[in-house]
């Protein structure tokens, strides 16, 4: 098992949907509530770049109708932490090592899943639902919180955006996902975990990555012997 010597200065960002939890939530809930053939529809029309990923969002959730209720019942009772995942945060606190949630996924349930297993002081950048009698609309991280960024000729997305205000501050950028919506942030980050759709994408597109199954396999190339690293 090889380990990252070098930890200074170095911050580790992190997906949420399927990476800190064991599934996305996003897919589960349509998959669950949504009508089969036209989420089936829509989702082919965006992994054939027919429509982005914003857009599939916003169609997703008008398809749909619950309160918000429902929806973190939902989040808070058949969503569960991914192995590991709190060996991990712990060892970062060890180490004085940052973390923040970088999500394409929403903030009403990030946070309250979080906060459900104990972690209520990590940063979470996400997009919110907003709740109007059943139905739901989507406000995008970006479109409220970088305005001045999503207008630039360079903008690629929110997560790129956010990693590059953090090299602002750290020589070293790793990040851990899963997901079509970490592909592009996956080509900026210093060291890069990745698996399922996340390490398909870097195989074609020849990214360096580590690949990993849970937090225990990620806590080993941090942490394992570490010690004797240092």
């Amino acid at each position: 098992m090889n380990i990252i010597n070098d930890l200074s200065n170095a911050i580790v960002l992190c997906d949420f949907d399927g990476t800190i939890t064991t599934f996305d939530t996003n897919v589960r809930l349509f998959d669950k509530y949504g009508e089969e053939n036209y989420i089936n529809k829509i989702r082919k029309k965006y992994y054939n770049e027919e429509i982005d990923l914003k857009t599939l969002c916003k169609l997703e959730f008008k398809s749909i109708s619950m309160m918000e209720k429902d929806y973190l019942n939902y989040i808070l009772t058949e969503v569960q932490l991914q192995k590991g995942f709190r060996t991990f945060y712990n060892n970062l606190q060890k180490y004085n090592i940052p973390f923040a949630i970088v999500s394409g996924g929403f903030i009403n349930g990030i946070k309250p899943f979080m906060k459900k297993h104990g972690f209520e002081n990590i940063p979470i950048y996400a997009n919110k639902l907003i709740f109007n009698d059943g139905n739901i609309e989507v406000e995008f991280y970006d479109e409220k919180h970088l305005i001045y960024a999503i207008h630039k000729e360079d903008y690629i997305d929110c997560k790129v955006e956010i990693l590059n205000r953090y090299r602002e501050k750290y020589r070293k950028i790793i990040f851990i996902g899963d997901g079509s919506t970490d592909k592009n942030v996956a080509k900026e980050a210093d060291i890069l975990f990745a698996k399922d759709y996340l390490e398909e994408y870097c195989i074609e597109n020849e990214i360096d990555y580590i690949g990993w199954k849970d937090f225990y396999d990620i806590n080993e190339y941090f942490f394992e012997n570490r010690e004797k690293a240092l």
